[in-house]
């Protein structure tokens, strides 16, 4: 699972708090950025470097809605329904998202490229609806259209990235199930 040289990071890193379980946080963002998310036996070795039991650490990670317990997407848009984005529609753009994909939220579309979660104020309140995509790229003043549309972007820097992309299965992720999908065409 770890390397003995990952483990004596973590007995290191917890070695500078007074007390064990002060080091939990960062074991548990390490091991989810290992694994893409936080797997049992994870959390059984959080549990044993922290001397916290893996119940406390399942609340930590409940509390904490940037750890994940369940595998995502490979990319993950966090969209805040919290008071400020909700009163600017966020209901709206999650349920464009979860038609867009054809997934409900937190599930992960079927070619693995997106996951879509709500998630509790993002500290974007200024930009409400707002959106936290892959950690580091922000999107605000969200409506149904605009979410289509960075959904349209993500699956389309899929397809750049793939070395053999499934065009059809992408294009059809992100067209509604009435209408038949178009691929595009090409301009010669």
């Amino acid at each position: 699972m770890l390397t003995d040289q990952e483990r004596a990071h973590l007995e290191e890193h917890i070695a500078h708090y007074p007390e064990k379980r002060a080091g939990a946080i960062y074991c548990l963002y390490f091991m989810q950025d290992k694994y893409g998310y936080i797997t049992k036996p994870s959390l059984n070795l959080v549990s044993e470097l922290t001397d916290l039991s893996t119940t406390q650490l399942d609340e930590l990670i409940t509390f904490y809605t940037l750890l994940r317990r369940r595998p995502v997407g490979r990319n993950v848009m966090r969209v805040c329904d919290s008071i400020s984005c909700h009163t600017r529609g966020a209901k709206k753009v999650l349920e464009a998202a979860e038609n867009a994909t054809g997934k409900a939220l937190g599930e992960i579309v079927n070619d693995g490229s997106i996951t879509v979660l709500p998630s509790i104020c993002l500290g974007l309140c200024d930009r409400a609806p707002a959106a936290l995509i892959n950690d580091d790229r922000v999107e605000g003043e969200l409506t149904p259209e605009r979410m289509r549309m960075i959904l349209t972007e993500l699956a389309e820097e899929e397809i750049k990235l793939s070395e053999k992309p499934d065009y059809q299965n992408i294009i059809s992720m992100l067209t509604p199930q009435d209408a038949p999908a178009k691929p595009n065409e090409e301009v010669m």
